[in-house]
């Protein structure tokens, strides 16, 4: 089926042998049928012994949902809660949000919307357009900023963090 398909992908592989298994007469499926029958009722008696024997069913996928509950990989905000929780210190904000922050309100008139896709928009090209003597105010602020967040984080390492 690989080399008809043209690729070893699992979805070419997969639809031309579904479609092949559509093409087939019912006579020519029935071996397959009756092979799969036999397997699931063979899967069905090393299970029922498995449980016999104590055994869990689905113990392994039990415990691997239970892991990554645990890991907190569930949702954005248990992360979110979980690094603020460890007193790790924020990213400081670059220059441009600096500058974004300060004129927020400037961009909401002029782009008549509160939308932040369009205020980011008009604040992205004047930020552009302006030069580098204008930016430089901000992007002081950020450079203190990131300095101060930099010796906080080595602090923070340091104390086991």
């Amino acid at each position: 089926l690989t080399k008809e398909s043209g690729s070893a992908g699992v979805g070419a592989v997969g639809k031309l042998a579904g479609q092949k298994w559509k093409a087939m007469s019912d006579a020519a499926k029935k071996p397959y049928e009756a092979k799969g029958k036999d397997l699931s009722k063979l899967y069905a008696q090393k299970m029922a012994d498995f449980v016999a024997a104590g055994g869990v069913k689905g113990k392994r996928r039990a415990e691997k949902a239970e892991a990554k509950q645990a890991k907190g990989s569930g949702s954005k905000k248990a992360k979110k809660e979980a690094r603020a929780a460890s007193g790790q210190p924020k990213k400081p904000p670059p220059g441009y949000w600096l500058y974004l922050s300060e004129n927020r309100e400037a961009f909401q008139k002029e782009a008549g919307t509160k939308k932040a896709p369009d205020i980011s928009k008009l604040a992205g090209k004047t930020w552009k357009a302006m030069s580098d003597a204008e930016k430089k105010p901000f992007e002081d602020k950020a450079a203190k900023a990131k300095a101060e967040y930099q010796t906080a984080m080595e602090e923070w390492k340091n104390n086991g963090g």
